[in-house]
C-alpha cells in the first residue's frame, strides 16, 4: 500500500506554519518528548512534522494549537513573525525576579503561607510542578520558582493559579486560615506508618480501611 497512517512528503517543506508549530512548542517550554504525550504522538512524529518531512493537514494545525494551548488566531500571529505580540498575551504581567543585592545570580526566598498554600493545593491536585506549569500557561520553572518565595506574586496570580488547579479561592482561603496544612498531616501519617512493624500495621489497617469507605 502506498498510503500510510501518516502521509510522508517527498521532500522536505519546511513552511511558515510548519515553523509556527515548533514556535508553539518552544514558547511553552516544552521538548518533543514533553509535547508528545499533550498532541497524542510520538516524539519522532513531532520531530519529523517539524523538519518538513510529514505532511502538516489543517486539521493537524488545529491538533497541534489545541495541545499547545494557542488559538488558531494566535497560530496566525505566529506565521505573520508576530511572536512578540503572543509573548505578551501568554505573560502581560511579567513576574518579578527578587534577587539579592550582593549576589546578582541568587535569589531572596520569601516563603509565604500564600505560597505554601499554592503547593498545597498542587499536591492536593496530584500533579507535578510541570504539569501544574502546562495548566497555568507558564514556563516549566516558574512553578518552582514560586513554590520557593523566588517571585512576587500579586493577587491577579494567585487567584489565576487557583483557578488553573481547579479550585475556588474559597477553598483557597479556607487552607490560608489553617494552623497545619492538610498535606503536611498526610505526609506524618505516610511517616508514621512506614515506621510500624508488620504486626503493628496489621493491627490498624482494619481501622484505617473503614475510613475508605
Amino acid at each position: 500500500m502506498n498510503e500510510k497512517k501518516e502521509r510522508r512528503c517527498q521532500r522536505k517543506v519546511v513552511s511558515k506554519e510548519v515553523n509556527a508549530l515548533r514556535k508553539m512548542r518552544e514558547l511553552k517550554g516544552f521538548s518533543r518528548k514533553e509535547a508528545a504525550p499533550l498532541v497524542g504522538v510520538t516524539h519522532k512524529l513531532i520531530e519529523q512534522l517539524e523538519n518538513g518531512r510529514v505532511e502538516l493537514s489543517k486539521k493537524k494545525i488545529v491538533q497541534y494549537c489545541n495541545a499547545y494551548g494557542f488559538s488558531l488566531s494566535q497560530f496566525g500571529d505566529i506565521c505573520d513573525g508576530k511572536v512578540g505580540k503572543i509573548k505578551k498575551e501568554m505573560c502581560p504581567n511579567r513576574m518579578k525576579v527578587i534577587e539579592q543585592k550582593h549576589l546578582r545570580r541568587s535569589y531572596k526566598k520569601l516563603l509565604t503561607k500564600e505560597v505554601s498554600v499554592l503547593k498545597v493545593l498542587r499536591k492536593l491536585k496530584r500533579i507535578s510542578q510541570y504539569e501544574g506549569s502546562f495548566l497555568c500557561g507558564y514556563s516549566k520553572p516558574t512553578i518552582g520558582h514560586i513554590e520557593n518565595g523566588r517571585i512576587e506574586l500579586s493577587e491577579g496570580r494567585i487567584e489565576h493559579i487557583v483557578k488553573s488547579y481547579g479550585f475556588t479561592m474559597d477553598v483557597y482561603n479556607h487552607h490560608l486560615q489553617s494552623e497545619k496544612f492538610i498535606t503536611d498531616i498526610q505526609d506524618e501519617c505516610i511517616g508514621v506508618i512506614q515506621k510500624l512493624s508488620e504486626e503493628q500495621l496489621k493491627a490498624v489497617y482494619p481501622l484505617l480501611l473503614t475510613f475508605n469507605k
